[in-house]
């Protein structure tokens, strides 16, 4: 016959089952609170790192746009700088003061091409209007490029037409060294050296019209001495005559290129990208 359970033994066993429902209950509850409290802290994060790159590209972004407006504002300088060269060169164009001293004008420069060089935006054709406007006395005025013969000639033109070349010994090319200019002139020297012997009207009057060049000739240095003159017969006729012996420099123009300028931005300016610098 089976043992039956006292009520004690019962009531004890319905206690313990109580208990074991109630921890069930209270690990249950820990777990769900555990699972929240994760997922809270996944979202916090995700939202703590979303709100970092958000800031980062909001940054990056107001530079790139602040780099745009600095270009934006080259541009419109640029832009009005060229409006202005090209307003002067037009204005050059037709200036009576340098036609007054400009060489003769070719015979393929007609009317209808001098009319049709100007328009509203200004001078269309520059290498046509290079030869048959006033614009033709810059290239006299300051060349373009080095050219020791052409100085020379210049020079020699420019004695001959004072005295008629009477006077002139030597004219031969020379280093003069690099010129001191003021300001930013992006010019280079072209060295002349030149005898004169003449009487002294004659040497005045071939320093004068050199002068008034419209090609700048900047003396250098000049030696001057008096000398006796003698006829056919080796008497002395009484009258002395100037020997000069002189250093002229004239100048061409450098060559100008565009230049052009670019710039990395970086979210970091200390970045290796950024600065250029190789990792080690």
């Amino acid at each position: 016959m089976a043992n039956r359970a006292t009520p004690k033994q019962k009531k004890n066993g319905r206690g313990k089952g109580v208990a074991f429902a109630k921890w069930a209950k209270i690990d249950k509850a820990q777990r769900n609170m555990l699972v929240a409290v994760c997922i809270v802290s996944v979202f916090l994060g995700i939202t703590l790192v979303g709100g970092i790159y958000f800031a980062k590209v909001i940054a990056f972004n107001a530079k790139v746009i602040s780099e745009k407006d600095k270009i934006i504002a080259n541009y419109k300088t640029i832009q009005s700088s060229l409006n202005s060269i090209s307003a002067q060169v037009s204005e050059m164009s037709q200036s009576e003061r340098l036609e007054a001293v400009a060489r003769t004008r070719s015979t393929d420069c007609t009317e209808e091409i001098m009319e049709g060089l100007a328009s509203e935006n200004g001078i269309e054709d520059v290498e046509l209007a290079r030869t048959c406007t006033a614009l033709r006395v810059i290239p006299d005025a300051l060349p373009s490029k080095l050219n020791q013969e052409a100085t020379l000639a210049s020079l020699n033109q420019l004695l001959n037409w004072s005295n008629g070349g009477a006077g002139i010994e030597s004219i031969s090319g020379a280093d003069v060294g690099v010129a001191e200019m003021d300001g930013d002139l992006t010019v280079s020297p072209i060295g002349a050296s030149f005898s004169l012997s003449d009487d002294a009207s004659n040497v005045r009057k071939s320093l004068d019209i050199v002068e008034r060049s419209i090609r700048n000739f900047d003396i250098v240095s000049a030696n001057i001495s008096w000398v006796d003159t003698y006829d056919e017969k080796g008497n002395s006729t009484g009258k002395q005559r100037i020997e000069l012996v002189g250093l002229y420099r004239a100048y061409y123009a450098n060559g100008v290129k565009i230049e052009k300028k670019s710039k990395k931005i970086c979210a970091d300016d200390t970045s290796d990208k950024c600065t250029g610098r190789k990792k080690k």
